[in-house]
């Protein structure tokens, strides 16, 4: 019988990946898919420690040992959902609600071929948007402006333009009306954390492969790289973290399993 040569396995590895972030207390909250991620690798570097014999004229090395073990890697994701911005940004995801209410006399001192954002407050930065009716008096109230003559509109982004040579003069004060549109949207803002921690999972689905599925139970996310908001050309925009694989108190930093399978 001829000699009996173990088969290679070639891998081509796809799969979801889901982040379980820890609350206060390091507990697991549970998991959130990250959607498309065209990339996570990991990296290990290991320190060792090395040992000479000084019982002889030559210096030989007799021992060797690993004493350090650093697990790293990188992940690209280029699904740029609200709750991956916000993780990115390692900030806060929020939900807003623009009520209906109609506005009276927010009032701005003005400057001719300029732009102004309604609504905008040192709470609410971005204003408001989607809105109807909107009026632009004197700072007393007594005249109305004309639209397309002393000012143009952007109702769905909220913004009022002053045009050049029109009735409103520079530098006096106006006051705009307007009604928002009653919604609710999602909304991001940055935060203090520049890293994030909790647990990683890799639900494999192989292009060729079998399919072993990761989970790292403690990671820190730290967000890195470059994120386009305005971009030539038509690539995707990536978000890119950098990741450390930690060993829990009571746990190993990395497991990878197979599937079971009938027999």
């Amino acid at each position: 019988m001829p000699i009996q040569h173990v088969k290679s396995e070639y891998l081509i590895p796809r799969g979801k990946v889901y982040f379980d972030p820890f609350d206060a207390n390091e507990q697991l909250t549970g998991e959130f898919p990250l959607g498309n991620c065209p990339g996570l690798s990991l990296t290990i570097n290991t320190e060792k420690t090395d040992h000479f014999s000084s019982e002889t004229g030559l210096r030989q090395k007799d021992g060797s040992w690993v004493i350090q073990v650093d697990r790293t890697g990188t992940l690209q994701c280029d699904n740029f959902s609200p709750s991956n911005a916000a993780l990115w940004l390692s900030g806060v995801l929020e939900k807003k609600t623009q009520a209906a209410t109609p506005v009276t006399g927010e009032k701005r001192t003005v400057i001719q071929g300029r732009q102004y954002q309604l609504g905008a407050t040192p709470a609410n930065p971005l204003g408001v948007r989607n809105v109807t009716a909107i009026t632009v008096k004197n700072s007393d109230g007594t005249t109305n402006y004309v639209a397309g003559t002393d000012y143009n509109v952007d109702t769905e982004t909220g913004r009022v333009q002053i045009i050049e040579g029109g009735g409103i003069v520079t530098g006096s004060e106006v006051q705009f009306g307007y009604t928002p549109v009653a919604a609710s949207f999602e909304s991001v803002k940055s935060g203090g954390k520049s890293e994030l921690q909790g647990a990683l999972r890799v639900v494999s689905d192989n292009a060729t492969g079998g399919n072993r599925d990761w989970y790292l139970p403690k990671v820190t996310l730290t967000p890195s790289g470059d994120l386009p908001l305005i971009a030539e050309g038509t690539d995707v925009v990536s978000m890119e973290f950098g990741v450390e694989a930690l060993k829990p108190a009571n746990g190993e930093a990395i497991y990878c399993d197979g599937r079971p399978v009938v027999v």
